[in-house]
């Protein structure tokens, strides 16, 4: 019987009866402690020690104790209990970190709530979670739809007529409870939520092999509240006695990075790679100081990968595979001079608690170096997806070889080399990967297409690295309704960007929109996406060369050619509508400081984003008095 990737449910005929070789002998691995358990250990034992650095202002372990102690009291009376899904919308700060460990505290698992996104889309998490309460701060109310949840704001005391109730001890949580539950793309066009458990946290930060987490070391907390990284940055401290350090709310840019980074003194940092790959080449000095440098969420650049250890030869860079629904990270791997040598550099072996088996699509085991679908099982799979069985069955299918057991397909092809370490291939469906996150672009489309003036969409992504890589929108309008020729489609794609930025958070905002008149279609009457992959929506090549009025403009018109990979910019080129993003403005950030011998915030950049304009500020900044 032939059983395929994405349709695999329970009730099959056939068990294999040889497990896999590489299966860990101890299937029955366990957990004591719940994560919020394993910090107040360490606040109750050393409670003057560093918890928390955040914008300058420390906070030691027994003070952030009995702040979150007194917020768990508060959700106790506004009713939270065990398995009350808390949402938590504040931006990365003190406070959100306070608020998670009081959700776990009392009881309930934490839903993070990311300020940055659209109201839509916050409405629709906090009704798929099934939310009823909700931590924020009196600044951030404005920002949530009415949608009639108890809001405890964190930055108020309680309110008289409920009284203060005392601080109690820790709820009691068994490990297999929820922890959080975290938004993914979802393919039916609504995004997915994913429900963790406490035992998936306590198998990633507690001795957990691939990197040394104790009291002595520092981690940064660079990522989105929303996004599965912010799950090791922050346990991986506070579970270890260690201390946080908390990047300023909002996106950093690269700069502001490496400098909270080195002053600081920050040993442990998880980067995405397309941001590692960056900040490799645009601050190698601030990296040399990290002891421990963590990347994934893309392929490592075996380039970057060898000029860091080069540069920081006592450092230990780790090379990490995960997806959200096994818990942040499945397999990770110490990276050697010898690995960059090489076009691809692995992802290593399982961490503790975790096993991943490479099976063919009869769920049996390949042979080495064999690519097969990637598979993975243990103490980190979530329990599913929130209110949706049948994508739960789908994905995470009956385990072969442990009865009532299940693995996670993750939709990624790998294989496993002689020597037991996995190398990642890609995926094997539909999903996108850019900045670390992965995408479905059918939540893209489906949005896309709701628009009043779009009969249809698809998206695809140009371009291989990760720090480069754009969605691409290809639109078919409703003629209809929508302007023509006569009008210009780039007013109308300019619009739709907007409209589109109120229903999706940024990362899934497409990066360049094309107009088309209708979808490339293959023979059998399918999207035709590789040829869509071929356009790219890139607009033709100008034949005649631009004429820029000054040296300042064509100095500009040089670095967007060698940063954006475009050479049809005009003084009118708008840096947004040929796809960039803050990484490349980071890197031309940083290469008219070195042409040019003049800072630009990454803020003028944004604000004049044609070469006309960004000249402008440029030449009205250096001829301000003071300069």
């Amino acid at each position: 019987m032939r059983i395929d990737l994405h349709t695999a449910q329970g009730g099959r005929s056939h068990r294999p009866t040889d497990p896999p070789a590489d299966r860990p002998a101890d299937q029955a691995l366990c957990v004591d402690l719940s994560v919020h358990e394993m910090f107040t250990a360490h606040a109750l034992a050393t409670p003057d020690r560093t918890a928390l650095t955040s914008d300058g202002t420390h906070l030691s372990y027994g003070r952030l104790n009995a702040g979150a102690d007194r917020l768990a009291a508060r959700l106790r009376t506004a009713g939270v209990h065990r398995g009350s899904p808390v949402g938590v919308f504040l931006e990365r700060s003190a406070d959100f970190v306070t608020a998670l460990i009081a959700v776990l505290k009392a009881g309930g698992c934490y839903v993070p709530l990311d300020p940055e996104y659209p109201p839509a889309r916050l409405h629709t998490m906090v009704e798929t979670a099934g939310i009823h309460t909700l931590v924020t701060r009196t600044a951030l109310t404005g920002r949530l739809p009415d949608d009639g949840t108890t809001r405890i704001r964190i930055d108020e005391p309680p309110d008289p007529e409920h009284g203060t109730a005392p601080p109690a001890a820790d709820a009691a949580t068994h490990p297999d409870d929820l922890a959080y539950i975290m938004f993914t793309s979802g393919s039916t066009g609504t995004p997915k939520g994913v429900a963790v458990r406490h035992c998936g946290i306590v198998r990633l930060v507690d001795n957990p092999g691939y990197v040394n987490l104790d009291s002595t070391q520092v981690l940064s907390h660079l990522s989105s509240p929303s996004f599965d990284a912010a799950t090791f940055e922050i346990w991986g401290a506070l579970a270890n006695g260690a201390r946080l350090v908390i990047g300023p709310p909002g996106p950093l840019s690269v700069g502001d990075t490496a400098a909270l980074l080195r002053r600081e003194e920050v040993t442990v940092s998880w980067l995405t790679a397309g941001l590692f790959n960056v900040m490799v080449d645009e601050h190698l000095d601030d990296l040399t100081g990290i002891r421990q440098l963590l990347s994934g969420g893309d392929t490592m650049s075996p380039t970057q990968a060898r000029r860091f250890l080069e540069a920081a030869p006592g450092s230990r860079l780790v090379n990490g595979y995960g997806p959200t629904e096994a818990t942040t990270f499945t397999a990770c791997h110490t990276v050697t001079l010898e690995d960059t040598r090489h076009t691809r550099i692995p992802v290593g072996r399982p961490v503790p608690g975790t096993w991943v088996e490479i099976l063919d699509d009869d769920l049996r085991p390949v042979p080495h170096d064999t690519p097969g679908h990637l598979y993975a099982g243990g103490l980190g799979l979530a329990r599913g997806y929130l209110g949706d069985s049948a994508l739960t069955a789908e994905r995470f299918v009956p385990d072969p070889w442990a009865r009532g057991g299940r693995l996670y397909a993750t939709g990624d092809l790998a294989l496993r080399r002689p020597d037991g370490t996995i190398d990642f291939l890609g995926r094997a469906d539909g999903q996108l990967k850019k900045r670390g996150y992965r995408i479905d672009p059918a939540e893209i489309e489906e949005t896309l297409r709701r628009d009043p003036h779009v009969r249809d969409a698809a998206v695809t992504l140009d371009g291989k690295r990760s720090d480069t890589a754009q969605l691409v929108a290809h639109i078919v309008p409703e003629t209809a309704t929508a302007p023509g020729a006569a009008t210009g489609y780039a007013g109308f794609l300019a619009a739709l960007r907007a409209r589109t930025r109120e229903q999706l958070p940024a990362h899934l905002v497409p990066d360049r929109f094309a107009a088309l008149d209708a979808l490339p279609l293959t023979a059998n009457g399918k999207l035709d996406r590789a040829a869509l992959t071929a356009t790219d929506g890139r607009p033709g090549q100008n034949t005649q060369a631009a004429v820029f009025e000054d040296g300042t403009e064509a100095a500009l018109a040089e670095i967007w050619r060698e940063v954006l990979d475009r050479d049809d910019l005009t003084r009118a080129a708008d840096f947004f509508d040929l796809g960039g993003q803050s990484l490349q403005a980071a890197r031309i950030a940083t290469r008219i400081r070195d042409h040019l011998g003049i800072e630009v915030p990454l803020a003028t950049i944004f604000d004049h984003p044609t070469i006309a304009e960004l000249a402008q500020a440029i030449t009205a900044d250096s001829t301000a008095p003071g300069h």
